[in-house]
């Protein structure tokens, strides 16, 4: 009898072991939550991979591993069987508030940026795993130097690394809504991203002459 009662405590403890991890989104593989010294740590919100008695399943990669993510929001990760982070953005050109993602060109070639939008112009792109329409409902959120600070960091690069945050633009073009990055780039030969820079800086330079000028 002991031997029995023993064996159904053991199998009870690692059902409730395995049911956590499921739950939870852990796994050893996957990195621990660090957050750098500029992030807050969000304490008081709830598991982003269960909500509301759902589990969120990543789009593009529904058997993915889904991690929380407390570190400056409360948001979710995505990571495969060998521990490398999944994008789960269905469409092109669009990364989610938080998120990390890498965009590039052919080598030899170059990025230039044509468009961009950090902020939230559609209720349907990148729903926050919590799914409140409090976070989606402002659809007219723009932040105005969105294309000038993706030119800077991406224009001339084979390859460019994003992380979405509000820091990254300044400030909050609309508090309280879950934000993404939508852009549009294209691939050129160095010479014309050469040729690009050098226009820029003669109108620059043109300009600042002929205010000199106007002023003397």
């Amino acid at each position: 009898m002991m031997v029995q009662h023993f064996s159904s405590v053991l199998i009870l403890v690692i059902s409730m072991v395995v049911l956590c991890k499921g739950l939870t989104g852990y796994k050893t593989n996957i990195p621990t939550q660090t957050c750098p010294p500029d992030k807050h740590l969000f304490t008081n919100c709830t598991n982003p991979c269960v909500y509301n008695g759902s589990i969120t399943l990543c789009e593009s990669s529904p058997n993915s591993q889904c991690v929380p993510d407390f570190c400056g929001a409360c948001v979710t990760r995505f990571y495969s069987e060998q521990g490398q982070e999944i994008r789960c953005e269905i469409e092109s050109g669009i990364i989610c508030e938080q998120k990390t993602h890498t965009i590039g060109c052919p080598s030899g070639r170059g990025i230039r940026m044509t468009e961009a939008n950090f902020g939230r112009t559609s209720r349907e792109k990148c729903r926050h795993p919590y799914n409140l329409e409090r976070l989606h409902n402002n659809t007219d959120c723009r932040a105005p130097n969105s294309l000038g600070v993706m030119q800077r960091l991406c224009d001339g690069r084979q390859r460019c690394n994003i992380t979405v945050e509000n820091e990254m633009f300044g400030a909050d073009p609309c508090h309280g809504i879950y934000k993404y990055l939508e852009f549009d780039f294209e691939c050129i030969n160095p010479d014309e991203v050469n040729s690009n820079q050098k226009n820029e800086a003669g109108l620059f330079l043109m300009a600042v002459l002929l205010v000199s000028f106007t002023i003397f």
